[in-house]
Order: C-alpha cells, then structure tokens, then sequence
C-alpha cells in the first residue's frame, strides 16, 4: 500500500526486516523491492523489538517527516499525501490517520 501511494513528492521507505523468523519466505518480496529506488530494506541480525527496529529506520532516514507504518497495516492510497498537507501548518507538530482494524466484525 506504500508503493501505491498518490503522494507527489519524493517518497523514501525504509523496510526494517527484524530478524524475521520466516526470512527465506520473505526473500522474494524484498527483492521486489530491492530494485524500486524508493525502497531499502533494514534486515536486522536478530529480533531486537519493534522500538529498536524503529529507531534504526528513524536513523537511517534523511527526509523532512517520518511516518511509521506496521507491516500489516495496509493504507489507503492518499494517506501520506493528507498527513503532509497537515505537516505545512507550523502550529502542527505531529498528524495520525485513523486506524480501522478491518477484521473488526470478525473478531472480539
């Protein structure tokens, strides 16, 4: 749903892979995206916990706004482009979407 994004801007995405224990299922993905310059892919050593997964991402990014997205988040094809706009306002320090489970009639 990234890759997808409507944003026009220059878009990076950092992919923090940490240390997946299904990494050999996961190899032909990150290859897809190994070849879109937008991409690259973090592949930690070992599962180090989702702070410090973030905080290598956070490191490894260069751009004016960071937005931090789980794996199984799927996000509708304008988000990144409605959360920047809000971004311009000086006042605005932070913006989050709305997040909606979309299992949410299925399970408790």
């Amino acid at each position: 749903s990234i890759a997808g994004q409507d944003y026009a801007g220059k878009l990076r995405v950092i992919v923090v892979d940490d240390g997946s224990a299904n990494r050999d299922l996961l190899g032909p993905v990150h290859k897809i995206y190994a070849s879109d310059p937008r991409f690259r892919i973090i592949l930690m050593a070992k599962n180090v916990g989702k702070r410090k997964a973030q905080i290598a991402a956070i490191r490894s990014s260069s751009g004016d706004l960071v937005l931090n997205v789980d794996s199984d988040t799927i996000l509708a094809v304008d988000v990144v482009t409605k959360l920047v706009s809000k971004m311009q306002d000086p006042d605005v320090g932070a913006a989050m979407g709305q997040l909606v489970a979309s299992n949410r009639n299925q399970t408790w």
